[in-house]
């Protein structure tokens, strides 16, 4: 980690990062991603109350805080700096609150290496790209959830991210918009952050919204986001 980075303005994107120093334990994601791993965690978190009848929405909320420990600093690292942590699976391990609650990331990998070319979106991010598919793919497994609403959910975060950013820095966010708004990815494949998030103009002014549910709706007491789909 480099603390210089995290200063001033761009301070909230490394809110996530471990100090070199943090005492806390932490564990490596494919150790975090085990089904036995899981649901423990979740059962800490939601209680029985909800685990495991409701285990679609709690892993789509679960990866809420995933996203927003991964992406916001890996992303500003990138366009702010050109550089990025590596990202396999085993090189990345996170900390947990008392509840249970992702409350920090450490990347394990040796250093941090430059990210690719600017200009070509889909390889300066292919390390987080890569990360996001295998850690969707268990969550969409696990937890019986359709990938579109965890590609939503990393969405959501990325144009966050990319919006917060936009009001601190003049950095080029090109890259990172193009992330979302290219149907496919430059070897024909679909690219799925594409149009996650969409504003749309309603009767009372722009409204953001998402282009997938993340099920939140379907729990009483978590309720329905501001941003959903469903909303009339």
């Amino acid at each position: 980690m480099r603390p210089e980075w995290w200063v001033g303005s761009l301070a909230r994107f490394g809110e996530s990062l471990l100090a070199d120093d943090d005492p806390r334990p932490v564990i490596a994601v494919p150790e975090l991603l085990l089904p036995e791993t899981l649901d423990q965690l979740l059962m800490r978190v939601y209680g029985p109350e909800l685990m495991p009848s409701q285990l679609p929405v709690l892993v789509s909320q679960w990866s809420k805080y995933y996203f927003m420990q991964i992406i916001p600093p890996v992303v500003v690292a990138a366009l702010v700096h050109d550089a990025h942590w590596p990202l396999s699976l085993d090189q990345v391990a996170l900390a947990l609150d008392e509840r249970g609650v992702l409350d920090g990331v450490r990347f394990l990998g040796a250093g941090i290496f430059r990210a690719g070319e600017r200009g070509d979106p889909f390889e300066r991010f292919s390390p987080l790209l890569d990360h996001l598919q295998q850690v969707i793919e268990v969550l969409s497994t696990y937890g019986g959830v359709a990938p579109g609403v965890l590609w939503g959910n990393a969405g959501d975060y990325l144009e966050t991210c990319l919006t917060q950013l936009a009001q601190v820095s003049d950095v080029s966010l090109l890259d990172g918009y193009a992330l979302l708004n290219e149907r496919t990815r430059p070897e024909g494949g679909r690219n799925r952050l594409f149009g996650t998030i969409t504003y749309i103009e309603t009767p009372t002014g722009i409204r953001r919204q998402r282009r997938s549910c993340c099920l939140s709706h379907r729990v009483e007491w978590v309720g329905r986001c501001e941003h959903c789909p469903l909303n009339e």
